[in-house]
Parts: structure tokens; sequence; C-alpha cells
């Protein structure tokens, strides 16, 4: 169900939207907006949109903080994906505020026009053809993919790494943490330890980062999340605020599961890679899905890309550490070292 406003740390309010698919079938799982109050001021982060679904959970933040009486200048996005982004032009027009997103976000926001960010459905199916799909299977893929919800950014501003986002007296630095979205970021609030997490932090049973290969992202995405990872523990955060999910008051634990679960995740995978040549394709055939339910061939919908993308993330962290070898070939092909 979705959550009213509640306050989850001193000045921070948090309202919940369930994610239930199309038609009523409960997923068990929710997204999170949230917004800051200090002084006179607020700022939001994410918009908790999902489908058919109301903005009611965002006009009840709104009543709960008063933020007609109070100046708003930032709508900030840790990432663009719909769940997180999409009531953001509502928000806008309610607050008069601004979007705020990472530089390094543009190709995500474009990635939801067309076919992840592809201008056709033969350039998409193209894709991947060029690791390994035959015509049909990517022309499946390509179907079975859920149209994005697209967003208005001609009034957002474009921050980067290193940005302090301050709301009354309080500052909260922008984390660059790339992986799950080119763009993706965490806030941090040195003074009080709080940390947004956005999808880069999530608590257990309430989905996992998603850090995929597709059109427009990093060639190897893993790399560059880990390194994050090894940032934000560093500074030291006490609880973690995520897009999904409760907070989470050991952080310490949560970035130690998350770079458990994907060094598993690359064992699994290498352990399908041996010395002939094999397309990203094949590899992701050979890989169990669903807690070993399923192929990957019985995935459906947005199950297929994720899954391709997952096992290609997984290959070029593999190839990146020297475990595995790529081909220079049109499609490439992969093999263990």
């Amino acid at each position: 169900m979705d959550s009213g406003p509640i306050e989850v740390a001193p000045g921070v309010w948090r309202a919940t939207a369930s994610m239930d698919a199309p038609g009523g079938v409960s997923s068990g799982l929710s997204v999170n907006a949230y917004v800051i109050v200090d002084g006179d001021e607020a700022c939001f982060i994410d918009t908790a949109w999902w489908y058919e679904g109301e903005p009611s959970h965002l006009d009840g933040l709104i009543k709960a903080v008063g933020i007609g009486d109070l100046r708003t200048q930032y709508l900030v996005l840790t990432h663009s994906h719909r769940d997180h982004s999409g009531w953001i032009n509502y928000l806008e027009e309610r607050t008069g505020a601004r979007p705020w997103l990472h530089r390094a976000e543009v190709d995500a926001v474009k990635s939801m026009e067309g076919f992840s960010g592809l201008r056709t459905r033969e350039a998409a199916e193209a894709w991947y053809r060029s690791h390994g799909f035959d015509t049909a299977f990517a022309r499946h893929i390509v179907s079975s993919k859920v149209r994005d919800t697209t967003i208005d950014v001609s009034h957002a501003v474009w921050g980067q790494s290193g940005s302090v986002i301050r709301i009354g007296g309080r500052a909260f630095e922008v984390v660059h943490s790339p992986g799950h979205t080119n763009g993706h970021i965490c806030l941090f609030e040195a003074a009080t330890g709080i940390l947004f997490s956005g999808d880069a932090l999530l608590p257990r049973g309430y989905g996992n980062p998603h850090v995929t290969v597709r059109p427009l992202t990093l060639a190897d995405p893993l790399t560059p999340y880990l390194e994050s990872l090894k940032y934000l523990e560093a500074q030291g955060p006490s609880v973690c605020l995520p897009g999904h999910g409760p907070v989470v008051d050991d952080v310490h634990e949560l970035i130690a599961s998350h770079r458990s679960y994907v060094d598993k995740k690359l064992r699994i995978a290498e352990s399908c890679i041996d010395e002939q040549p094999a397309t990203a394709y094949e590899i992701t055939r050979r890989l169990p899905w669903r807690g070993g339910k399923k192929r990957f061939d019985e995935l459906v919908s947005d199950e297929l890309f994720l899954a391709f993308g997952d096992t290609l993330a997984r290959i070029r962290r593999l190839v990146t550490l020297g475990r595995v070898q790529a081909s220079d070939e049109p499609v490439t092909r992969y093999w263990r070292s």
C-alpha cells in the first residue's frame, strides 16, 4: 500500500508508492520520495512514481511540511528511471522548483525515449544482434520491454560530483555513484551521517541496484559502482535512506552485503565462461535466473533486457579484472583467460 508522510529523520519526511503491476497485481515492493526541510527552505529527493498511480503521496508531503510557506529551490533526482522521476514535472508545477540531475545523467534521460535511447526499433534490434542474438530473439527482447515514461528536463539544473545542495543551514554533498545509471548520485550530509542512496544501496528484500549494460550506458558499469561504494563507506554514513524500502541503520553492513553480492554474481558468471569463445547472449543463456528456477529464454517483459544487461556488466567487469578475454570481432566473443 501507499504510505502517507512520516518523518524518518530530523527534518526529513518520506512518502512511498506501491510498485504493483498494472492491473493490481501486488509486487510487495515500494518506491520512496523524500523532502528535506530546514528553516523556511525545502528540497525534494525523487518522486515515487508507478503505473496507474496518482501523486497523492506527494500531495501528502506537500501538505505535511507546508510547502506553500517554504522556498523550494530544487527537486533532486538520484537518477532518471521512471519510478524515481515520473512525477518530476508535476512537482515542478506544484512548487515552482527546478529538477536537479547530475550532468552525466543526460544519456539516461535520453534512453527513456524511443527504444532504449535508440531512435528506431531496427537500431535497438541491431544492438542486440551485435551481442549474438539472432534476429527473431532481438526483435522479441525489444518488443517485450515496457516503454518508459519520459520527463521534461528543459528547466533542469545539471550539476556535478562535489556539488553541495543547501537547504537552510544543512549541506548535502553530491556523490556521483555511477553504475545503476551513468549519472546516478547519492546525497550525504556529513554533519548527521545521513545518506540518501537512491538505488545504489538497497535493503535486503527490496530489489538490487541492477548495474547493467544497455545502449548509452558505461561500457563497464560495475567497476565505477564498486569504487563509489568504497568512497561512500569512507565517509562513515550512519543512516541510509534508500530509494526503496525502510531506513537502514547499519550502513557498513549494507555496503558489505552489496560487495558480496557482486562478488557472488561474478563467480557465477565466470563459471559459465570457458576456453571456447562465446557471445554474451550464449553466456546469458547458461546462467540461472529467478533463483535457478528459470532459463533466460523463459523470462518475460523487462526481465529480459535486465537479465542480459546484468550478464554483460558481469562479463565486462571480468574483462577489466583480466579474468576473461574478449575478441575484436563485429560480434564480440569471450573466453576464460
